[in-house]
């Protein structure tokens, strides 16, 4: 039998520090994932959540998704990704800690690397030459989505790498010193619009026709689809897999309309930071704790 509480269960509470946080989190977590865009979700997802907030790795949770059949696009998309978001809305509900869910955030992107290094992509590529650049909104803390897409794309065989900028001009100056065929950028609410577009209008007007195309994605379209008409960018995609094809056009499409954005542009040497890719590795540019102070919630 369960103990009686001696003082009544405020939902604001951290779960985590609950006699009755199991209980709490199977009854909330399923919500979660109804409530915002997840009902494609593979079962083992709330398990997932749970062994994460207490302190597990997740590898039991994704071997059985494995041991299902379930292919590697599929357990990032409709395990990884949709346990990240449950996370993130967690906090914002101030059902977890920041501390409880930063914990949690980190296991899963151990389970990211070790479930990339378990089943490593092939080394053929349609466009070897092709650079990405994925980052957050500047000023967001949690860039688990970016560091996801940032890996689709490496996988497909992009010189693809993530950022968390602090500032517009962090990301400014990144996007004209390294020079990517492509940024995407993560949105993870729908409040972020006005950021969203000031972003996208700095970098061109800074860069001008050496602007590369700008693709949007995030959880906030999956929340509010209109928004993509809103954005002011190139593109938009819900997924990371959709976002390979309509990124490849995007990239040519820019390149016919400005020729000389082709040239190449020097690279800056980089300090290697985070979570591995398939190949080389994601980097930031500068000391890591140099980047997002502020609360955002990508």
């Amino acid at each position: 039998m369960l103990k009686q509480q001696s003082k009544p269960i405020s939902p604001e509470a951290d779960l985590t520090q609950l006699p009755l946080e199991r209980m709490v989190r199977l009854r909330v977590i399923p919500q979660l994932l109804q409530l915002h865009g997840y009902e494609g979700a593979l079962p083992e997802t709330d398990a997932l959540i749970d062994a994460l907030l207490v302190g597990g790795s997740g590898m039991e949770q994704a071997s059985a998704a494995i041991g299902r059949g379930i292919g590697y696009d599929t357990i990032m998309l409709s395990l990884l990704a949709p346990a990240a978001r449950a996370l993130n809305v967690l906090w914002e509900q101030d059902r977890c800690s920041f501390a409880t869910v930063t914990l949690a955030m980190w296991r899963l992107r151990s389970l990211m690397r070790r479930l990339n290094e378990e089943q490593p992509a092939s080394l053929t590529s349609d466009h070897p030459e092709r650079s990405v650049l994925i980052s957050t909104l500047p000023g967001e803390q949690h860039d688990f989505g970016a560091a996801m897409v940032s890996e689709f794309f490496s996988r497909d065989g992009w010189q693809s790498r993530h950022l968390r900028p602090a500032t517009i001009a962090e990301l400014v100056e990144e996007v004209r010193a390294s020079g990517p065929a492509l940024l995407g950028l993560s949105i993870g609410h729908t409040d972020g619009l006005p950021l969203l577009r000031k972003t996208i209008a700095a970098i061109r007007r800074a860069m001008r026709h050496n602007a590369p195309a700008i693709m949007v994605g995030g959880a906030a379209l999956r929340i509010d689809p209109e928004l993509s008409a809103r954005t002011g960018a190139d593109g938009c995609s819900l997924d990371a897999r959709t976002a390979l094809s309509l990124a490849a056009r995007l990239v040519d499409e820019r390149a016919n309309r400005f020729p000389s954005s082709r040239m190449a542009q020097p690279r800056r040497k980089d300090k290697f930071v985070g979570l591995p890719n398939s190949r080389g590795g994601v980097f930031e540019h500068g000391p890591a704790d140099h980047r997002a102070t502020g609360r955002g919630r990508g």
